[in-house]
């Protein structure tokens, strides 16, 4: 059985390799500003640090490499998969729409139709098995090897609090890229980060849960990919709609955009501590 101790030494191992990797990318961020070729092969080198970061930690504390959770456990599991591809869609959906309906300009979306809406989702399909093997690079890391290492010691709540900030902070070097090239303020790139951290630590809850139900990390990918590129769908229907040039929506509305994923948080947060209290009585 493994120890707190072992699982702490190994948490800050893989941690401390992980955001080696996030200093390594702020440094080279002029380089990649100059050229196409350095920011494709740094870009893609930072997204897989999370995998990267897992294995050496394997290898290093001689832990080695079963339980990765890379069988995708298909059989008897197909509605979390379901589940995974669609719920992000409606999610990102509802941010995105709701306060355009809330806020009375529900005539912006006139231009919607069933056509539009369908070959939007079948872009989606057909592109989710390429573009996710991309994100294996995170979800080995974030939910194959971290969330394991974090629940023996911070609890399911504070696995997903404490992994979503991590996850969300992972991400800085992005948010901040255009600030660092002198395009915007720092104001704005830290609004986009904290706006970056507080969806990720919402949406973890969900991929965490994902992960336990099918004890694989593919059904968090496809869920990771849906989370990615559904906000690129949505905004693809806003823009056929009926928006004017000057359109604005009240400042208000933002708070909303966070609605749909805090209620994602609460809902997977409440059954994983479900699933955490029927484990406990089986022991």
């Amino acid at each position: 059985m493994t120890t707190k101790k072992e699982n702490a030494k190994r948490l800050g191992i893989y941690l401390l390799i992980v955001f080696a990797f996030m200093l390594f990318y702020i440094l080279c961020a002029k380089l990649m500003h100059h050229s196409n070729t350095v920011y494709y092969i740094i870009y893609m080198i930072f997204s897989f640090s999370p995998a990267i970061a897992s294995l050496i930690t394997r290898a290093v504390t001689k832990e080695g490499f079963r339980d990765m959770k890379l069988h995708l456990h298909l059989t008897g599991n197909i509605r979390y998969y379901l589940i995974a591809f669609g719920l992000p869609l409606v999610c990102l959906s509802a941010m995105f729409l709701l306060p355009v309906f809330v806020s009375g300009h529900a005539a912006w979306l006139g231009e919607f139709t069933f056509g539009n809406v369908l070959s939007n989702a079948f872009l989606l399909i057909s592109f989710s098995a390429v573009q996710s093997i991309g994100l294996l690079g995170e979800e080995l890391g974030w939910r194959g090897y971290m969330n394991q290492k974090m629940e023996p010691l911070l609890g399911t709540v504070g696995t997903c609090l404490v992994g979503g900030v991590v996850w969300g902070l992972w991400h800085l070097p992005m948010d901040i890229a255009g600030y660092l090239n002198g395009n915007g303020t720092l104001t704005e790139a830290l609004g986009s980060a904290f706006g970056r951290l507080a969806m990720l630590t919402c949406f973890g809850a969900f991929l965490m849960w994902l992960t336990k139900k099918t004890d694989s990390i593919f059904s968090a990918v496809i869920a990771h990919f849906m989370y990615n590129e559904s906000q690129g769908a949505v905004m693809s229907l806003l823009v056929q709609g009926n928006i004017p040039e000057d359109a604005s929506l009240p400042l208000w509305t933002d708070v909303m955009r966070y609605l749909p994923l805090l209620v994602i948080a609460v809902i997977f947060m409440i059954l994983l501590l479900k699933n955490k209290k029927k484990e406990n009585k089986t022991l």
